[in-house]
């Protein structure tokens, strides 16, 4: 019986994870076939918060909480992804750094459309968890590595595209200089009314140029927020 009920379940999810695709992300201009069929072919419900996978493809935000009581890593939108990775035009050669990805759900989307991914993420227990989900879906060219998100991975770089997993004010220095020419940077940034804005950089030899993409709902990642200013 119970084996049963988890073929059931594994079905629902197959047919709710077809739903998303062809209901959420394809009217949202992704017309990518590798994208799509990476969105497809990634169960979003072993990334996403425990307790919420009955909702892994509802198009709500969800958030990983921090370890410490120090916030929550909110997950991008499966639409607003797949745009941010359309926009980044990712080749199957290319190297790529996923920026605070938190249980590593991104980066296994990347992994079935770039050479080589190196998922990022400051918090301890996250990487720890998205190690895990790489490790049992068996995707052998993605990396979780711990460490400062606004310092990058410099080690493992220059990378082809980098992709930031929500919004960032400041702090994006580092993240540019490890980009190889040529590179692209996907990112969202705050204006007015708490909304945000998909930008697309591009690195031309040592100038980085940005195109505005599209109005996203993304949240602001803390390391990326502007230094508190004085005021007399």
């Amino acid at each position: 019986m119970q084996a049963q009920e988890v073929a059931v379940a594994a079905a629902n999810f197959t047919d709710l994870r077809r739903t998303a695709v062809d209901c959420q992300i394809r009217p949202f201009g992704v017309t990518d076939q590798r994208i799509l069929a990476s969105f497809l072919d990634v169960p979003r419900e072993k990334f996403v918060p425990a307790g919420f996978e009955p909702v892994a493809y509802v198009d709500v935000e969800l958030t990983h909480p921090l370890s410490g009581g120090k916030g929550g890593r909110a997950m991008l939108l499966p639409l607003v992804l797949a745009r941010l990775l359309q926009a980044a035009e990712i080749g199957p050669g290319d190297r790529v750094l996923d920026v605070a990805g938190a249980a590593g759900y991104t980066a296994a989307i990347l992994g079935g459309l770039a050479g080589s991914v190196v998922a990022l993420e400051s918090d301890e227990a996250l990487s720890k968890a998205a190690a895990a989900n790489f490790e049992s879906l068996g995707l052998s060219n993605v990396t979780a590595v711990c460490g400062a998100l606004a310092d990058g991975a410099a080690g493992k770089g220059p990378f082809d595209v980098i992709v930031v997993n929500g919004a960032a004010q400041d702090g994006l220095e580092k993240l540019a200089a490890q980009l190889a020419p040529g590179g692209r940077m996907v990112v969202l940034k705050p204006h007015a009314y708490s909304a945000s804005r998909a930008f697309l950089c591009r690195k031309d030899g040592e100038t980085l140029s940005e195109r505005a993409l599209f109005e996203a709902a993304g949240k602001l990642i803390p390391e990326f927020s502007p230094a508190p200013a004085f005021v007399f």
